[in-house]
């Protein structure tokens, strides 16, 4: 599902609300109604586009991944945040050049019209280039879900923790899928939800790892920027990316958040 104000996004609309689902055919006609739910009632407005498309995924093309141990950095304001995530991507192997720039991007408005992009901006891990070939577009992460019984279960595991909770479920998932696409280095995010300020860092070192203040309260503006190194070309890196994944709880729980 995807929803924008003032017209396709193709056609210069403002981005609202997306998601999807991974189901049986069996529910298939209840979540196509819980996500037009979700976009007729978000927080940005209701839209005046909205598109949903159902396809069929054949069940022997889906794998199984597990998901990335979550933690928690603690930070006392937004600079202090961007800052650690900076440390943490350095960590990771990413030029702190890069890191920046990421920072940067996503702090400005990545899109040309100095807004938030429909997808994720791809950029070199070492030399802080953008690679995706429609600024506006970037690449898309697609074919996503949990278990049907892993999900509960996680929610269950985290649910003294506060994030037991769909907005946290799913950028787990993307971001475990994400970090474990070949040619991924680590991933950077934060919402550009106007009311949510926490964003995470993710990286097959660090897992998922949350950061309470990534963005200034109210502003419009977030995305992500997915760094990679290696890769043939962004067309082949994107096709990865919509493979058919479907999340089971990580083996050993780490939870620290």
């Amino acid at each position: 599902m995807r929803a924008a104000a003032g017209g396709p996004h193709e056609a210069g609309g403002s981005h609202i609300s997306g998601g999807e689902r991974l189901v049986p055919p069996s529910e298939v006609e209840f979540r196509v109604q819980e996500l037009v739910r979700r976009a007729l009632l978000h927080e940005k407005g209701e839209p005046d586009f909205l598109c949903v498309t159902v396809e069929r995924v054949p069940q022997e093309a889906v794998r199984s991944l597990s998901a990335l141990p979550i933690s928690k950095r603690d930070v006392r304001d937004l600079e202090e945040g961007r800052s650690v995530a900076v440390e943490i991507l350095a960590e990771a192997g990413i030029s702190r050049e890069a890191a920046l720039r990421a920072v940067a991007w996503l702090a400005q408005g990545p899109a040309p019209d100095g807004g938030a992009m429909r997808g994720a901006i791809v950029m070199d891990a070492d030399t802080g280039e953008r690679l995706e070939s429609d600024p506006a577009r970037g690449v898309r992460v697609s074919r996503i879900d949990w278990h049907p019984d892993e999900l509960p279960a996680w929610q269950d595991e985290v649910r003294h923790l506060g994030i037991a909770n769909e907005r946290v479920a799913e950028a787990l998932a993307l971001a475990t899928k994400v970090v474990q696409t070949p040619g991924t280095v680590a991933e950077l995010c934060w919402s550009d939800d106007p009311g949510y300020v926490t964003g995470y860092v993710a990286s097959k070192r660090h897992g998922y790892v949350r950061i309470p203040f990534l963005k200034e309260r109210g502003s419009p503006l977030g995305g992500r920027v997915f760094f990679v190194r290696g890769i043939s070309t962004v067309e082949e890196y994107e096709t990865a990316l919509q493979t058919p994944v479907l999340l089971r709880r990580e083996e050993k729980k780490r939870h620290d958040v």
